[in-house]
């Protein structure tokens, strides 16, 4: 993947031709003429695998990312301005972030919200932090017993923490009123706009509420999406079949997958691993399905169409789910899998992926976040952990992502991941064996991540005949210095060879 500066035609949304010229890009299309002095073109770039509506929330509320301590995310939350409902409703706590790195406790909550219920989401978006009043509302006590795939956390005396792991949180989300469809559209177009800035055209948008999908389409066919949308939709509960969706297609929304979870996240220890947690030798993690449970929800998709994607980030949970996907594959030989985070792979089973024809999509800013806390949680493990070179090494092409608003939005924290491997203030590389060439990083935001949603035919390349979705640099992502990377600034961004953003 090689930027260029050149002349490029462009005309009903897609490349003419394309000509070779030093010291910036041309753009000729039906709106004119536009040139950028010392720019360089590259295909636009995909987050092939965030959450737009996360996002949106992100965006415009209450957004704990950052906080340093739970004193800091109760101080956030008594200065916000709650407009969605009668709930205090938060997100991005984490823990390891805080000097204590403890689990935050309900009794907090309660002293600052004795009469309004609270859920506050993790980080990772598997745990949630909820005072009394909203397991009152949920009818959980210190007898309910933990669900299927979720924990209710206990103190040593039996009494509720107000820390919900996984499924768990669930028994008290649903009781949480649901935004108005204005109010949703409000907060997808505020994530398609900051995307759009940073030169992102495309996202494959996961887990995604079916109750969305005809906001998005809407904003599609009113021409108010700057942004090409995959959605891979909530299929957990078999959401997608209950609602009576299928699969479709369209130029800037396209609803192509159904998304499964099997285990849940290394940060609240819920990701399923083969031994235990180095840091709590009680705990394995979970599986959110059984390997029989995702075989049949994912045999009765396919029959449908739809490309299966599903969660793993422990090695136990990897090699449950590469277990399923070898028989589907002996069933479906067309079938269209994908592996999403990949995150811990035993070596016994990188080559299964390769063998299976598995598209896995990583994060790799997940790696650079995680690097502390998965020294605790895996201990030796960590050397087979976020395996990017050992699986280019055994032929597998990946797709690259954030998990937005997990992590930072911005794909170029993903490049210089990627190409670095330096945890978050640290100058360091991690495990620089698994460090993988600027080039091939380049493709995995471009390229690769359009044959992880069988787009590649189209997009991802700067030719004729492909989709002009095009992001313009300051410079070249290739050949720069590698402290250029995070310096690099968005010149202009077109998708359908519209011009939707220019600095």
């Amino acid at each position: 993947m090689t930027p260029i500066q050149a002349i490029i035609t462009i005309a009903r949304g897609r490349i003419q031709s394309i000509e070779p010229q030093f010291g910036g890009v041309t753009i000729i299309s039906e709106a004119g003429k536009t040139e950028y002095p010392g720019a360089w073109a590259m295909p636009g770039l995909v987050d092939a695998h965030a959450h737009i509506f996360g996002l949106g929330m992100k965006l415009t509320g209450l957004s704990l990312y950052t906080a340093l301590s739970a004193e800091e995310c109760v101080e956030r939350a008594l200065k916000h301005d709650f407009y969605h409902s009668e709930w205090i409703n938060g997100m991005g706590w984490n823990q390891e972030l805080w000097e204590s790195r403890e689990f935050p406790t309900i009794e907090l909550l309660d002293a600052a919200f004795p009469d309004v219920p609270v859920f506050l989401t993790r980080a990772d978006g598997h745990a949630a932090w909820v005072n009394s009043v909203a397991l009152k509302i949920a009818g959980i006590d210190d007898e309910t017993p933990d669900p299927i795939g979720g924990t209710i956390l206990r103190s040593e005396n039996k009494k509720t923490t107000g820390i919900l792991i996984d499924n768990a949180m669930e028994l008290v989300r649903d009781h949480i009123p649901k935004y108005t469809a204005e109010q949703q559209i409000l907060l997808l177009k505020a994530a398609a706009a900051e995307l759009i800035t940073l030169g992102i055209t495309e996202v494959h948008d996961m887990d995604v509420d079916v109750e969305l999908l005809p906001l998005f389409r809407e904003m599609a066919e009113t021409a108010t999406l700057p942004i090409r949308v995959q959605s891979y939709v909530r299929a957990q509960n078999d959401e997608w079949l209950r609602e009576g969706v299928l699969p479709n297609t369209g130029e800037f929304q396209r609803t192509c997958g159904v998304k499964y979870f099997m285990d849940g996240a290394l940060g609240s220890r819920g990701a399923a691993l083969l031994e235990a947690y180095s840091d709590a030798p009680d705990t394995k993690g979970l599986f959110l399905l059984t390997e029989e449970q995702l075989f049949e929800k994912a045999s009765r998709a396919l029959e449908d169409g739809w490309q299966i994607s599903t969660h793993a980030i422990g090695d136990a949970a990897n090699r449950a789910v590469l277990n399923v996907y070898e028989k589907l594959r002996k069933n479906n030989p067309e079938a269209f899998l994908r592996m999403e985070h990949g995150q811990i792979v035993h070596p016994d089973d990188v080559l299964r992926f390769k063998k299976n024809t598995i598209k896995v999509l990583v994060q790799p800013i997940h790696c650079t976040s995680d690097a502390p806390m998965a020294e605790e949680r895996l201990g030796k493990r960590c050397n087979y952990a976020y395996p990017w070179r050992t699986l280019r090494d055994t032929g597998i092409t990946f797709g690259g992502g954030s998990d937005f608003p997990i992590e930072l939005h911005d794909p170029l924290t993903g490049i210089d991941a990627f190409c670095r491997r330096l945890p978050f203030g640290s100058e360091t590389p991690w495990y620089p064996k698994e460090i993988i060439t600027r080039e091939e990083a380049l493709l995995a935001y471009t390229l690769w991540a359009h044959e992880c949603s069988e787009m590649d035919y189209r997009r991802g390349l700067l030719k004729p005949g492909f989709d002009a979705d095009i992001v313009l640099h300051d410079v070249n992502l290739l050949t720069c210095a590698d402290e250029e990377i995070l310096g690099a600034n968005v010149v202009a961004t077109y998708t359908a060879g519209v011009v939707r953003y220019s600095s």
